[in-house]
């Protein structure tokens, strides 16, 4: 079953000063869609009223915005939140079985700006617990056989299935990169830090970083331009292509041989366009891509910052969390900060790598497969995304290619702190890459 609705961000917005726009009428298509799509997607936490809630915020906009003045450019519209985010009056789970008072949190600045740019909070979305790992009811808006990808999925799926034009989430290996992929939509991951993570349950603090989702990349130019701090509008004025860098080494071989095959077939078209591809010797060990450093990192931080949580709460923690936490308490706090220097040192070694070989924007695919079965209880695989959110990097999955009639994406990723940049030359390089493979 294929549930999938366009939907514009920057056509939502365009549309707020036209004389007929009606934030009733929005509000009810919402609801509408909801109805007819959630109960075979399952993107949000289930919300006891979410009409009546909806409803009264609609109210409170309509009240703040009641002449004819300028309206806020989020002006009515739905915006889904990952059930990390502390949004008030919604309890915040995290995808666990603990009690929602011993997470209740002070909303944080991101969802404090989303509502002052005018946007209704559409719900909570689906994470898999403490965005670790756990069972997630959420579907694949385009085979709801298969997973939309973890543990950003309730995020990744609304976008998707059209039910809201933005949705945040958040990503530690692959959290915004994988559902993205799986799903079909533009996934963003900022630079780290860029985004400030005050209200947010965190489940690795030296990795996590908020990030977005939206159906185009224009969508996510215009969202990025609201909500990531700083954002100077980028064009790339230089009429040369972007040199495009490819790890050598074990990194490229994180992959299916479908994927792999559908990488060479991009890379290919390209370079006929004209995009010069360099192959790059990488400033990593390739224990670091495949060994366990990076995730013993993580779980020594959730340890530490579940410590007092765990003790009294042990038994409420879902399996896979609590044997994490085991692990991580016996980690060292020297390991983590042997770990810690170490992405300060790969961030700085890939800004002079990209200068030194001239290489404008890092690519792979965006996974190393199409969604994985519901049953095979995989949500993603950490492989291509993560070393570049270990240094900090900002990526972006563009919808790039089908597989099967799954979709796969394609990762640009950026130097450190230039993400503009990267969405500029995403741009750039988007329109060429649409590969379509044979159907299931």
């Amino acid at each position: 079953m294929m549930l999938i609705h366009k939907v514009s961000l920057t056509e939502m917005m365009n549309r707020i000063h036209d004389p007929g726009y009606s934030l009733g009428n929005v509000l009810n298509l919402y609801l509408e869609r909801l109805g007819q799509l959630e109960p075979h997607i399952h993107a949000f936490v289930p919300e006891s009223d979410a009409k009546l809630r909806l409803g009264l915020e609609q109210e409170e906009l309509l009240r703040s915005y009641s002449g004819e003045g300028m309206k806020p450019p989020l002006f009515g519209i739905p915006v889904a939140v990952k059930d990390l985010l502390h949004v008030d009056g919604l309890p915040t789970r995290a995808g666990s079985q603990l009690s929602a008072d011993l997470l209740k949190g002070a909303q944080g600045s991101l969802v404090t700006k989303l509502r002052a740019l005018g946007a209704l909070i559409a719900g909570k979305t689906v994470t898999e617990e403490f965005a670790y790992n756990g069972p997630i009811a959420t579907r694949n808006p385009h085979h709801t056989g298969h997973t939309p990808g973890g543990s950003s999925a309730g995020s990744a799926a609304a976008v998707a299935a059209g039910l809201c034009p933005l949705a945040v989430g958040t990503q530690t290996l692959r959290s915004v990169i994988a559902p993205a992929s799986f799903c079909g939509v533009v996934g963003f991951k900022p630079s780290y830090g860029r985004v400030p993570l005050d209200g947010v349950l965190l489940l690795s603090p030296s990795f996590d970083t908020i990030g977005f989702f939206t159906q185009d990349l224009a969508d996510m130019e215009a969202a990025a331009a609201l909500l990531v701090p700083d954002w100077t509008a980028h064009s790339v004025e230089d009429p040369r292509r972007p040199v495009l860098g490819i790890p050598k080494g074990v990194y490229m071989e994180l992959m299916s041989g479908e994927v792999k095959a559908v990488f060479e077939a991009q890379i290919a078209g390209l370079e006929r366009l004209g995009y010069e591809v360099r192959y790059v010797k990488m400033p990593w060990e390739d224990e670091l891509i495949y060994g366990n450093a990076m995730l013993r990192f993580i779980e020594g931080e959730l340890a530490r910052g579940h410590e007092h949580m765990f003790a009294e709460h042990r038994a409420e923690y879902g399996v896979p969390v609590q044997e994490a936490i085991l692990r991580g308490q016996q980690i060292p706090e020297e390991e983590l900060e042997q770990c810690r220097r170490l992405q300060g040192t790969l961030r700085r070694d890939l800004k002079d790598l990209m200068a030194q070989e001239g290489i404008d924007l890092w690519v792979s695919p965006a996974q190393g497969g199409t969604a994985p079965k519901v049953e095979e209880h995989n949500t993603g695989w950490s492989g291509m995304p993560a070393v570049w959110g270990f240094a900090g990097c900002p990526s972006v999955s563009l919808p790039a290619a089908t597989i099967g009639e799954l979709p796969l994406g394609f990762q640009c990723i950026g130097s450190y702190g230039e993400d503009e940049a990267l969405l500029a030359w995403a741009r750039e390089i988007g329109p060429h890459l649409n590969y379509k493979g044979t159907g299931a």
